[in-house]
This record gives C-alpha cells, structure tokens and sequence, in this order.
C-alpha cells in the first residue's frame, strides 16, 4: 500500500483549503510526514472497525494522527511556493 498517497488523498479531504498546496507539495519532509499520516490513518481506521479495540492503543493513533496533522499544517504554512511543483 502507498501510505503516502494514502496520506496525501486523506490529508487533502481534512483540509479542503489547502487541498491544492497537498497535491502540489512534493519535497522529503512533507512526503515522509504524508507517508507517517497515512500508515497512522489506516491502523487507526482498523482499530476503530474493531468490536472492543484497545483504548489505550486507540487512545494513541488517535494522538499520533492529530499530531501529525498539525506537523503536515505546520510545514505547509511556512513552505516556500519555490517547494511546491
């Protein structure tokens, strides 16, 4: 599975307003935070399928997708236009 494009198309449908500056940004730091997200995303959409997930474990993708999503709104607002496609 492509967790970055994953991430990207996930990331894209959370923020609407800067849905185009997602699809265009294609450097390393953003595609490793998009690829991280998107792994993230998966497993938390698998535990939260589950009957009686672990809360604990559910607890921390729930963390771990939000800070990521605020690492990915924090690069894209201090991303140079010369860093996007």
């Amino acid at each position: 599975m492509d967790f970055e494009k994953v991430g990207r198309s996930r990331m894209m449908m959370r923020l609407p307003r800067h849905r185009k500056q997602i699809s265009d940004a294609n450097f390393l730091a953003i595609n490793a935070l998009l690829g991280a997200y998107g792994q993230a995303a998966v497993k938390r959409d698998e535990l939260r399928e589950q009957r009686t997930p672990d809360p604990t474990l559910m607890a921390e993708y729930e963390d771990l997708c939000q800070k990521l999503e605020d690492d990915i709104i924090r690069i894209l607002a201090s991303v140079s236009p010369r860093m996007v496609r």
